[in-house]
């Protein structure tokens, strides 16, 4: 298989609104996603995670606007091609979604229907993108698809209202598998539901991704989450991209101040009780991010020059792991706490 990623975003930038008052959601995000790998993409409520996939989805709506960047998606097959997503026509983006792209959204029971059949609802994508299949087929892959997930034929006759969170969730990664994508993006997909299905979850995730092979962006909050699932880890803070690592590699080892935070912010699930720290203060208003570094007002380790320049993402340790950070740069010495290994709380995975 070639090695041509299967997603590639360059410069990518979201705003809300126009003019001076705009909100900076996204701020030239660069990245690219190798097929079969996953990237998870973590960070607080309001750092531009949504956001960034509503974006390179076409999905944004008003007052979202993309300023600029671009996003190619490489189709493969036997007749390869590229689509520049952000000027693609709009049926050459419904060709896209779903057959190509899918997305599994924070909340399965505003995503589904209230009033459908969950047979229906997969009935309907099956009947639109592959119209040579007949009634009898589309029944047969619904009911291969939910069986995937974990859950039984009967669930097909169900209204979402009647199933539990962790059975609208699997329905939503069952909707999304229907047509075999290359790339499955996951907006949050655990978060309401309790640790031990979010677990679940995470593990049938894996299993699949083993399983079919497709490529995942898999958007959390939690980094604990991320270290069983990801190959790669995207921390994002105010729009832009503070850090980025192999992902059991960061969870041991993070580099930024708002990344170590984030570790820190989290009850171990085992071990001694520890007192939580958090991070604190709170996040920027993205009308108005301060001169320089945007977390430095929050940054336990924020010096001088963070109040006045903005740290670009470099390539640290060799070239293998990057980030936003003046503590890094050439002539600083980072604290002992962003240059160790580090053990979160309730000790080794």
């Amino acid at each position: 298989m070639s090695d041509q990623p299967v997603l590639e975003v360059r410069d990518l930038s979201v705003a809300y609104g126009y003019g001076p008052d705009a909100a900076r959601a996204v701020s030239e995000v660069t990245f690219s996603l190798g097929r079969s790998k996953v990237l998870g993409v973590a960070g607080e409520s309001g750092s531009g995670k949504s956001t960034l996939v509503y974006g390179l989805t076409r999905l944004l709506r008003a007052p979202g606007v993309i300023t600029g960047g671009d996003v190619l998606f490489h189709v493969p097959g036997e007749n390869t091609h590229t689509v520049d997503v952000l000027s693609a026509g709009e049926e050459e983006i419904q060709r896209l979604r779903w057959a190509h792209v899918s997305i599994v959204l924070q909340s399965a029971l505003s995503a589904l229907n209230p009033v459908r059949r969950i047979g229906r609802e997969i009935d309907e994508v099956l009947r639109v993108h592959r119209s040579e299949m007949g009634k009898a087929e589309r029944r047969a892959r619904a009911e291969e698809l939910l069986a995937l997930v974990g859950l039984p034929a009967d669930r097909l006759k169900r209204f979402p209202h009647e199933l539990s969170g962790g059975q609208r969730q699997r329905v939503m990664i069952a909707l999304a598998l229907a047509l075999s994508p290359e790339l499955i993006v996951m907006d949050e997909p655990t978060t309401a539901l309790d640790v031990v299905t979010q677990r679940e979850i995470v593990s049938e995730l894996y299993e699949l991704r083993q399983k079919l092979g497709f490529a995942m962006i898999f958007i959390t909050h939690d980094l604990s989450l991320l270290v069983e699932l990801a190959d790669e880890i995207m921390v994002m803070y105010a729009g832009r991209i503070v850090e980025r690592a192999p992902a059991l590699e960061l969870y041991r080892a993070p580099r930024h101040p708002y990344t170590l935070g984030l570790m820190e912010s989290f009850p171990p699930l085992h071990g001694e009780r520890v007192e939580m720290t958090g991070i604190p203060g709170s996040p920027p208003d993205l009308r108005d991010l301060p001169a320089g570094c945007a977390f430095a007002p929050r940054c336990a380790y924020a010096m001088d020059k963070c109040q006045t320049e903005n740290p670009a993402l470099s390539a640290i340790e060799g070239g293998h792991r990057s980030v936003a950070c003046w503590l890094h740069a050439k002539g600083h010495s980072a604290p002992v706490e962003l240059s160790r290994r580090f053990v979160p709380a309730g000790g080794e995975l």
